[in-house]
């Protein structure tokens, strides 16, 4: 056998498979076509496929007084019944106000107390099981923000009333001020301390925006004593504080600069700072359950802005139904969270909305149009809601205005 010859053609053979490959590589295309980036949000980002929990109704703090049982998933039968907590005037600027928390996956049951803030700096108590008022709180004594929050473990309530400085706590095992601090300037003048709400990863620390101080505190839950303070720019004015349901993240909304600033918790070190789009004012937010995202709900329109906290980006505006008086009072997360609930004020003329928004789609999944003007949406277990229908509530009135 002449293995030289076997050699030249196999180097010949070689040779023209290394030409014919060269020559497919530069007939195919090697580039890949981008992907474009979407602004809006999968359901495999906002929440997981399972299936909703609508094991809740609402109970519904009106502005002037009236506390009303919502079903929020029927089309039909929303309304199931209301009474007159408080009685207030539709001739004074007095109402009750927005802001009110209760720890996520708590609802209202039987036998509780459910405290209603007004603008005055005046707090009702009223049993749930009989709508009737057992206590009265003096906090303050001029309008503006008032904030109430719920422990973690339901055992007590924080409040903070901005226009006097007043940051208190009760006991509700006995419905007495367990301590009260004021929160002045040396020339007198309130540093309006007009939220407040509690940190879910330790419930020892309460954390307060201090809007003409430019500051965030955290308190000592026992004591009331400041244990540490976020200055802030001068003019930035943080007045809304929310935590994440992991306690490692705090999002605060400036009343100065319409942005919203998030930090760590509880080290209070910046994160990052997200401007809202347009002339949108932050006023309230939440974080989804997962702590991927932050929903904000503005004072002036009816729609929500999704930031993402991991680019600290807004990712999606989720339009709101329009009312006559746009604007959000409050937005926070249903039992279970399938939900993010969303409250449009509205005016005692024309009345507001509860919409619920699905975060698995990150869309509006109900709505519930109101005659009444709602300020304040707490859940309330199905049994408790049945029963106060069928033996306190009055029945659905037509046109129920207040």
């Amino acid at each position: 056998m002449n293995y030289k010859l076997l050699l030249l053609v196999g180097f010949v053979v070689i040779i023209a498979v290394g030409f014919g490959s060269a020559y497919v590589m530069l007939r195919t295309p090697t580039t890949t076509t981008p992907t474009p980036v979407s602004t809006s949000i999968s359901p495999s980002q906002s929440s997981s496929s399972t299936a909703p929990n609508n094991d809740f109704y609402f109970l519904v703090l009106t502005q002037k007084g009236i506390s009303m049982v919502v079903n929020p998933f029927s089309s039909s039968d929303s309304f199931l019944g209301f009474q007159h907590v408080v009685n207030i005037s539709t001739s004074v600027p007095t109402q009750v106000y927005y802001w009110e928390e209760l720890p996520y996956n708590s609802t209202v049951k039987l036998g509780q107390y459910v405290f209603m803030p007004l603008n005055n700096g005046t707090v009702f108590v009223f049993n749930s099981s009989n709508m009737k008022v057992i206590k009265e709180f003096a906090v303050g004594n001029s309008p503006g923000f008032i904030g109430v929050a719920y422990s973690p473990n339901m055992q007590e309530v924080a409040i903070a009333d901005g226009p006097s400085g007043v940051v208190e706590l009760i006991n509700l095992a006995n419905l007495q001020v367990a301590w009260k601090d004021t929160f002045v300037s040396t020339t007198g003048r309130t540093y309006y301390p007009c939220d407040i709400r509690w940190d879910p990863a330790d419930p020892n620390i309460i954390l307060v925006p201090m809007r003409f101080n430019n500051s965030v505190d955290e308190i000592n839950a026992s004591n009331g004593q400041v244990i540490k303070v976020l200055p802030t720019s001068p003019g930035s004015q943080p007045y809304m504080v929310s935590p994440n349901l992991q306690g490692n993240m705090l999002a605060v909304e400036y009343a100065g600069n319409n942005s919203v600033g998030f930090y760590s918790l509880p080290n209070l070190q910046f994160l990052g700072m997200v401007k809202m789009p347009g002339n949108l004012v932050p006023q309230r937010g939440t974080f989804t359950p997962n702590g991927q995202y932050y929903l904000e709900a503005p004072i002036n329109a009816n729609q929500v802005v999704v930031i993402s906290t991991s680019t600290y980006t807004v990712v999606q505006n989720i339009t709101l139904p329009s009312t006559s008086s746009p604007g959000l009072a409050e937005i926070g997360i249903t039992p279970g969270g399938s939900y993010a609930f969303v409250v449009i004020h509205g005016n005692v003329q024309t009345g507001g909305i509860i919409a619920l928004i699905s975060l698995s789609t990150m869309s509006v999944a109900y709505e519930v149009p109101l005659t009444t003007a709602p300020a304040i949406v707490l859940p309330v277990e199905i049994p408790a809601a049945t029963y106060l229908v069928d033996n306190v509530l009055l029945p659905p009135v037509t046109g129920l205005h207040c």
